[in-house]
């Protein structure tokens, strides 16, 4: 299955997280730009990041958990993302 077309903003934003992941375990959310939210949105709803809060996956979204301001959300490269990367970088 082809890779789904990402923005420039998406790209760099996938690559931001692949990068947090490696070194340090994700990017937080609160590490996002007000501009970012609607990239990581669409990454999040095409697979290629997940949203994990201190128990596990948001249970509504990441909207809901940044709504009410935890900092705990983060989020990781999942491997399709990785694939994504690949055939990007490619």
């Amino acid at each position: 299955m082809p890779s789904p077309t990402l923005t420039a903003a998406e790209r760099a934003l996938l690559r931001e997280v692949r990068l947090s992941d490696e070194d340090h375990g994700g990017l937080a959310g609160a590490e996002l730009a007000v501009d970012e939210y609607e990239a990581m949105d669409r990454l999040c709803a095409l697979g290629l990041v997940e949203a994990l809060g201190e128990y596990g996956e948001a249970p509504d979204g990441e909207e809901d958990e940044r709504e009410a301001g935890a900092s705990a959300l983060v989020y990781r490269i999942t491997a399709t993302g990785v694939e994504a990367l690949a055939e990007l970088d490619t």
